[in-house]
């Protein structure tokens, strides 16, 4: 006995059906899980009676470092490589990001050798 059928559309078909039929059975069951969940927590019927939300605390400032031997130093560098003060667009400080800040530590400190 061969298969019932070997039209590729009707078995992507059946397929989809089942899948879609599967899926469709999944969001039912979520619902119901959903309404009978004892851990939700439930509406209160009084509103006046729910407890005022608490004050979000002050932004803390970010404390305020001196950069200016830094730049200082940026600058001597570029003067070092025989470039002018006028190249520098702008001197700012990265976001510290462990990966990113381990990457670019690792790639100036590979020597490559060129021949």
């Amino acid at each position: 006995m061969g298969p019932v059928t070997t039209n590729p559309w009707l078995i992507a078909l059946i397929n989809m059906t089942i899948v879609f039929g599967v899926l469709a059975s999944l969001g039912v069951l979520m619902k119901i899980i959903y309404m009978v969940d004892p851990t939700r927590q439930k509406k209160t019927a009084n509103p006046v009676a729910a407890p005022a939300p608490a004050a979000a605390p002050a932004a803390v400032a970010a404390p305020v470092q001196d950069d200016s031997e830094i730049i200082a130093v940026i600058a001597a560098a570029v003067a070092a490589l025989g470039h002018s003060a006028e190249e520098i667009a702008c001197v700012r400080r990265l976001p510290e990001a462990g990966w990113t800040q381990n990457a670019r530590i690792e790639a100036i400190s590979v020597r490559k050798e060129c021949f």
